[in-house]
């Protein structure tokens, strides 16, 4: 897979700028207790996320205080109803009804999202944060030829020309490391095995040029037919193209390799949150250790 970006920037996108490779000692802020940052791209402050908007309604996070810097890899690291997902659907403003933020602010790049008009967060999402989800592509109609899709939303999202549209609709799928971008281009997501398929929504998430790129259970989609996860189709790139990423998994040895820094959620809360480096050196939190000691077993 080709680790080199194509020449194009989309027009008027400073995010797209390479992320440097480690920030100098004047950005190296450090990240308090809470989780907060004066200067990040995404800042969450005392979220609550609940079952519904009834005043007895289940809870499924609570306190959820973090931040994401510009460039940044993050990991919601949580087994199946610590409630991680929801924070990361939360962010994505894709929450499934009748969930709701009961509490609590999200903002992305100075935006607020919670009590957002419908109109704001449509914008959000086709301006600032992608989603690439198990449960199969965001944003690509399954009966409509792949090129012309990403060429569409190139245009619109980054008012390019026709010509000049397509052109940059091939470059994005050899950058996610398709060996034929123009045959590709002329099928539909159907037609596509696993591999390349999970490559072409990655594609299309980039061709919303976001600032913020969310992984929703990477490996899941498709490591039960032994293919590379999304991880590793990313791994090399996205950095380089100045993403910052959300990586939301049951795997913590999968995460801490891959991630800057990681959020462990238990039972709805975040119970520990440090670099990458020191969840694997020192972990604090019983919870913590157990899925360190899961990640362990399961590689054998």
């Amino acid at each position: 897979m080709k680790s080199s970006l194509p020449s194009w920037q989309p027009p008027g996108a400073p995010h797209c700028s390479p992320a440097p490779s480690a920030p100098t000692s004047a950005d190296d802020e450090p990240v308090p207790s809470d989780g907060f940052r004066a200067t990040a791209l995404l800042d969450l402050r005392g979220l609550q996320i609940t079952e519904s908007a009834q005043t007895d309604a289940p809870v499924l996070a609570t306190g959820i205080s973090l931040s994401v810097a510009r460039g940044e890899v993050i990991g919601l690291v949580g087994v199946t109803g610590s409630g991680a997902r929801e924070i990361a659907l939360a962010i994505a403003a894709r929450l499934p009804e009748p969930a709701v933020i009961a509490a609590g602010s999200i903002l992305i790049d100075g935006i607020e999202l919670v009590g957002a008009s419908r109109r704001t967060l449509n914008r959000l999402r086709d301006t600032k944060i992608s989603l690439i989800s198990p449960t199969g592509p965001t944003g690509l109609a399954p009966d409509q030829v792949i090129g012309r899709q990403l060429a569409r939303t190139l245009r619109r999202t980054g008012g390019l020309s026709r010509t000049d549209a397509a052109r940059h609709a091939l470059e994005l799928l050899e950058m996610v490391g398709l060996p034929d971008p123009r045959a590709t281009s002329l099928v539909v997501p159907t037609q596509l095995e696993p591999t390349a398929l999970l490559q072409v929504t990655i594609a299309s998430a980039l061709s919303q040029h976001p600032d913020i790129l969310i992984l929703d259970e990477p490996t899941r989609a498709v490591e039960a037919a032994g293919e590379p996860s999304a991880l590793e189709v990313c791994r090399g790139f996205l950095q380089e193209f100045g993403l910052s990423i959300i990586v939301v998994s049951r795997n913590l040895g999968l995460v801490a390799a891959t991630c800057d820094r990681i959020a462990v959620v238990e039972a709805g809360r975040v119970v520990e949150q440090a670099s990458a480096a020191e969840i694997l050196a020192s972990p604090r939190h019983p919870h913590t250790h157990s899925l360190l000691e899961a990640a362990r077993s399961a590689r054998g």
